[in-house]
């Protein structure tokens, strides 16, 4: 299967996003993956659309788990970031 720049970044961050106690937000999330802010935004955004991230607003704010991590399947994350099905060779 053959990723996209943004299937492989949702998959990190889904990772990422899954060892941290408390909500991460965007800006230490990007730094963290060395991936551009904004992207990483538009990202995160569809996995929040999908159920895949709860958001948080505020001071504390950032994006946690909806789910358990268990309960999330790499084709879950894959088909909330890409605009057409998954293309398998």
């Amino acid at each position: 299967m053959l990723l996209t720049k943004a299937s492989e970044y949702a998959l990190l961050s889904v990772l990422c996003i899954s060892d941290q106690k408390e909500p991460i937000d965007v800006e230490s999330l990007s730094a963290r993956l060395m991936i551009s802010r904004s992207f990483l935004a538009k990202i995160l955004q569809k996995l929040t659309k999908a159920g895949i991230l709860k958001s948080f607003k505020g001071i504390k704010g950032g994006f946690a788990l909806q789910k358990q991590i268990h309960e999330i399947s790499v084709l879950d994350i894959i088909q909330a970031v890409e605009d057409r099905p998954a293309t398998v060779f």
